[in-house]
């Protein structure tokens, strides 16, 4: 009987001795994953701040080509207006004739 309790001794140490190793190696993979996940989180964090200030870019650009596009707008309705006045113009001079 001393002997069968030695074993059964022996093989719960075995056991305990495995269950330990297995608890480290979780323990151990469980930093692992939580340095990586702060790391994602941080890169998620910058990417987020860098999709912020594109958008903010494109629409200062978007309002940009806007104005430019008035501007130039402008400056063609300018010459269209300035031809007008000046046909305008001859037409009175032709009919002061």
């Amino acid at each position: 009987m001393n002997e069968e309790y030695n074993k059964l001794i022996n093989r719960l140490n075995e056991n305990i001795h495995r269950l330990i190793l297995l608890y480290n190696e979780s323990v151990e993979e469980n930093k692992k994953i939580k340095t990586e996940l702060n790391n994602k989180t941080e890169k998620i964090t910058l990417l987020e701040r860098e999709l912020s200030d594109l958008k903010t870019k494109y629409e200062k650009l978007k309002l940009a080509k806007t104005i430019e596009g008035t501007i130039s707008e402008t400056g063609d309705a300018k010459q269209k207006l300035n031809r007008i006045i000046r046909e305008i113009d001859n037409c009175i001079a032709l009919l002061n004739k």
